[in-house]
């Protein structure tokens, strides 16, 4: 085992280097190769041995393949072979994010590039490494599942990039987990891995971002409409585990402006990519749920993002104006969304938001014994329903509503001065409680 993480070792630093590898792929794929099994684990002990007998005093990597390799007795105690076993996996998984993350980079030597794209192929090909990386991700382990996760959504990536088929394995274990939402942690690896997968696709220079996230959504293009449903249709109130469907919540949020970016900023329109707007109504309705106030702020800004198209601003530079032409289809789709949240303003929506803000401490939010507890308005909730109700109007009005049909007592005159007295009312109501 100690030889075995040498040869990790020397591997490591070659590919964090960026240097090019002299030995067969194969070789360097048996040590890549995730141990599973105590058969696996036993192997892999074993070949301290074959490496001190065959290279004394060296640690170099063998020309062995796994079938070759004989069966040698435990030589340790059960714990720390697990213990063992669980930094040896770790460290492999470091290696093959750091190898990909290599073939991505546009500073790697072409000769080593293709060296690593090699060995990440044959891993792929002959490991069933996909599989591997799924059984891992629902370890308790939780450092050992997020590392496979990440792990997963690269090799994932690399797999679209060189428009390898996705594997069946993948595919089942998300549709599994988006077609009726279901309170697991399985559920949550799932969309945190598809969240960092998008992720890299915005990353990325090259220039067929569009052919590879249709290679990405098409799989998934319905499921991922099932699953909005799904949990947006929760009766969070009757839940016996709330705390599953709000962190399913705040990743599917993430999940969802990904989708909504790559809408705004990529030529594809997949309907995955419209939910929000062709049933707006289902994430708003989240805003009456009996639920803590930090979800209700991520999903009012996370709608005014969207409204002022900056959803992705992070990944994207560059303005919205700037980076794509006119879309009268995204036009439409805003346009879906304003009337949405009017609709909820009209029916009532600001009197539910009367979030009073927790003080923010250095250290956290609890306010120490003998200090003076300030309380008053939340002032993000506030100017972030304000804003979302006038850009709505805004968009209202660039899309048809005319100023004629503001006078008088036709519908739509009603209507915005009602949306316009409620606003005012919620302003006026936060100032009195913070006088008080």
């Amino acid at each position: 085992m100690k030889a075995f993480c040498e040869v990790l070792e020397q591997l490591y630093q070659k590919v964090l280097s960026g240097a090019t590898l002299e030995n067969d792929s194969h070789d360097y794929v048996f040590y890549l190769n995730p141990a599973l099994s105590d058969q696996d684990c036993s192997a892999a002990s074993s070949l301290e041995c074959l490496n001190t007998s065959a290279v004394p005093g060296q640690h170099q990597l063998l020309s062995i393949k796994v079938t070759t390799i004989p069966e040698a007795p435990v030589c340790v105690k059960r714990h720390s072979q697990m213990s063992s076993a669980r930094e040896m996996m770790l460290f492999q998984l470091t290696v093959i994010k750091v190898m990909i993350t290599r073939i991505l980079s546009v500073e790697t030597e072409i000769h080593a590039k293709e060296k690593y794209r090699d060995i990440i192929k044959i891993l792929l090909q002959s490991t069933e490494i996909d599989s591997k990386l799924i059984y891992m991700l629902q370890n308790s382990d939780k450092l050992l599942s997020h590392m496979a996760a990440k792990c997963l959504a690269l090799l994932l990536y690399f797999q679209l990039r060189e428009k390898i088929t996705l594997s069946n394995s993948w595919i089942a274990f998300c549709q599994k987990n988006l077609y009726g939402y279901s309170a697991s942690d399985e559920t949550i690896h799932c969309l945190w891995t598809l969240t960092v997968l998008m992720k890299e696709i915005f990353k990325d220079t090259c220039s067929e971002k569009t052919e590879i996230l249709k290679q990405f959504l098409t799989p998934f293009d319905t499921a991922l409409e099932v699953f909005y449903d799904s949990l947006f249709s929760q009766h969070f109130e009757n839940c016996q585990n709330p705390s599953k469907i709000i962190n399913s919540l705040v990743c599917f949020l993430e999940l969802l402006e990904l989708l909504i970016t790559s809408r705004i900023y990529l030529k594809l329109h997949c309907r995955s990519q419209r939910i929000l707007f062709l049933k707006p109504s289902c994430v708003l309705n989240v805003l009456t749920w009996p639920i803590q106030a930090f979800v209700k702020r991520k999903l009012i800004i996370f709608i005014k993002k969207c409204l002022l198209c900056k959803v992705g601003e992070d990944l994207c530079h560059g303005s919205v104006s700037a980076a794509i032409s006119p879309d009268h289809h995204l036009d439409t789709d805003m346009l879906a969304l304003a009337n949405a949240v009017l609709q909820t303003v009209h029916l009532g929506l600001l009197k539910t938001l009367s979030i009073h803000r927790k003080p923010s401490c250095f250290g956290g939010d609890e306010v120490q014994p003998g200090c003076a507890h300030l309380c008053g308005p939340d002032h993000v909730i506030l100017r972030a329903a304000s804003l979302i109700t006038m850009k709505s109007l805004e968009i209202k009005f660039q899309n048809g509503t005319s100023t004629n049909e503001m006078k008088g007592n036709s519908p739509n005159s009603f209507f915005v001065q009602n949306i316009i007295i409620c606003l005012s009312k919620t302003i006026h109501n936060y100032e009195v409680s913070e006088l008080v």
